[in-house]
Order: C-alpha cells, then sequence, then structure tokens
C-alpha cells in the first residue's frame, strides 16, 4: 500500500500544487500602561443642570487624577471578559437620581421617609452620566487613581487592565512567527510530493469567523487571566498563507 502511495505522490509531482496555510503567532509583551474604568454621574432638576453637573464634575475628577500621574486612557483596550464584565458593573444609570423617590413611592402610609425627612419630593430628577477610563504607569498609581474616583463619588471598575499603548512591534512579531509556521507547513507538503520549489504567493490577513483558528484566538483573548494582576499582554495574530510548490 505504502509503495502504492508513493507511486502517486511521484506520478503527481511533475503538477504545480498551490496550498493555503492558517497559521498564528503568538507573543507577551510588558504592560506599557494599566488602566482604569468606570462613569460618573450627575442629576439635576433640569437636564442643563445635570449637564452642567456632570462637566464640573468631570473636570474635578482628570485634575486629581491627573495630578496621581495617570492621564486619560489611549487607543482601546484588548477585548476581555474580564474587561468587559468590569466595565458593566462600573456604569451608572439615571435611576440612581431618583432612588430615593422610588423607595418613597415604594413605601407604605405611616413609614417614614427614606430620606428622613416629612417633604415629598419634588419631582423626577434628570440625569448625566459619562464613562471615565485612565492610564496609570504601574499598578500602584492604578490603585490609587480608583480610591481617587471613588472619592469624587464616580464608579470605578476594581479591575485593572493592562494595556499596550502601541502594540505595532508585538504584532508584526506574531505575524513573523505566523509566516515562520506556514513555511514549515508548507515545506511538509512539498517533500513527498517531490515538489522542491517553494514560493510565497498570497498573505492575507482576513479570517474566516466560522473557522476553528478563529473560534480558538477569540476563546483565548476572552478567557485572559486579567484578574491574576499579570503584567503581561497577549498579543495573537492569525494569517492564511498561499504557497505555489513547483518541481525545481
Amino acid at each position: 500500500m505504502a509503495t502504492l502511495v508513493v507511486a502517486a505522490l511521484a506520478a503527481a509531482s511533475a503538477t504545480p500544487v498551490t496550498v493555503e496555510i492558517v497559521a498564528s503567532g503568538h507573543v507577551d509583551t510588558p504592560a506599557s500602561a494599566y488602566r482604569v474604568s468606570g462613569s460618573v454621574l450627575a442629576c439635576g432638576t433640569t437636564q442643563a443642570e445635570a449637564d452642567r453637573m456632570l462637566a464640573q464634575k468631570t473636570a474635578a475628577i482628570d485634575q486629581s487624577v491627573t495630578a496621581l500621574g495617570a492621564k486619560k486612557a489611549q487607543g482601546a483596550e484588548k477585548p476581555s471578559l474580564t474587561g468587559m464584565v468590569a466595565s458593566l458593573m462600573a456604569t451608572r444609570t439615571a435611576s440612581e437620581c431618583n432612588s430615593d423617590m422610588t423607595a418613597l413611592l415604594a413605601s407604605k402610609p405611616g413609614d417614614k421617609s427614606p430620606v428622613g425627612k416629612t417633604e415629598q419630593p419634588s419631582g423626577p430628577k434628570l440625569a448625566a452620566n459619562a464613562s471615565l477610563s485612565f492610564d496609570a504607569p504601574d499598578r500602584a498609581t492604578a490603585t490609587r487613581v480608583i480610591a481617587a474616583l471613588k472619592a469624587a463619588d464616580a464608579k470605578p471598575s476594581d479591575a485593572v487592565i493592562p494595556v499596550l499603548i502601541d502594540d505595532t512591534a508585538p504584532r508584526r512579531a506574531a505575524k513573523q512567527q505566523a509566516l515562520v509556521k506556514a513555511r514549515t507547513e508548507a515545506d511538509a507538503y512539498a517533500a513527498p510530493l517531490a515538489l522542491g520549489r517553494v514560493t510565497l504567493a498570497a498573505i492575507s490577513e482576513r479570517q474566516d469567523i466560522g473557522s476553528v483558528d478563529y473560534i480558538g484566538q477569540m476563546l483565548r483573548s476572552f478567557g485572559l487571566p486579567m484578574t491574576t494582576g499579570t503584567d503581561m499582554v497577549p498579543t495573537d495574530v492569525t494569517l492564511t498563507v498561499t504557497f505555489r510548490l513547483e518541481p525545481r
């Protein structure tokens, strides 16, 4: 049987073959910043008042955080389950502006006011909110930023996310890994076909969203152990590389 396979391969060796290979590269890089996200809420009897109070709160927060050595976030952080959950947990909504009224309407006749007053609330308040995102140079500073946000009546996430401000170099390194792997696989295809000439024909970064490799890469991204205090940021790149295999 083996003789028949070899004979079949030898017979086909004179025919050029095109092979498409999907390969991935992975690089871990020390974080260049530590991101803290959160939100701030302001309430007012009119929308204009709420917007004005929000602007004042945001300006005060920016000033206090800058004094700690952090700055407004640059770029988007790498997707992760921890990051998404932290963002949702740190969101403040307009319902908080009317929590006292909600409690009062839910109380029974004769109950004391939930705000410790006998007067009725004047009416529903309007809200203005904004997302916050700051980059700290280290974890210690990030912890101080979280404390400052809490002190300023903002709602920060307790999760500190390590990020790369510029991931150009890690992505290029991961691409190089992927290309080397793809070429190795192309050579493995060429050897039994006796096709000694392997020529790079095309490179694509586009991935089939339903492919096993794409799904695996997404699972790795969303399963990153961000809560373990790691200071490394993973970069994964997948390429589809096409080679032409020909006889010498």
